[in-house]
């Protein structure tokens, strides 16, 4: 399972993690896993190109962690934007994907 948690401070989010395997199908046709790579990796990149600043991106083997260092609007907005296109996910695939403290 995946298991995206965001912990949030006066109701801003400040640090999401993302970690685990879908397991929905073997590797290469696993869609649930697809889908939240290409959601989590287009977030990545553009939080990164935009708010690289401040932001902590740390990217692991099994584990992604966003951490904001210096809040503003605008990355507060780009977080919830990526946690509700995750929580669709969520909802379709319960077995398989799991956010602990959504919005």
């Amino acid at each position: 399972m995946i298991l995206a948690k965001i912990f949030k401070t006066n109701n801003e989010i400040i640090s999401f993690n993302i970690s685990g395997h879908a397991e929905s199908n073997k590797f290469g046709e696993d869609l649930v896993c697809a889908a939240v790579t290409g959601i989590i990796n287009g977030a990545l990149n553009a939080l990164d190109l935009k708010f690289g600043n401040n932001l902590e991106l740390i990217v692991k083997k099994n584990e992604i962690v966003i951490n904001v260092k210096e809040n503003n609007n605008l990355i507060q907005e780009l977080l919830e934007f990526l946690m509700i296109q995750l929580e669709t996910i969520s909802i379709q695939y319960p077995k398989n994907f799991k956010i602990e403290g959504m919005i």
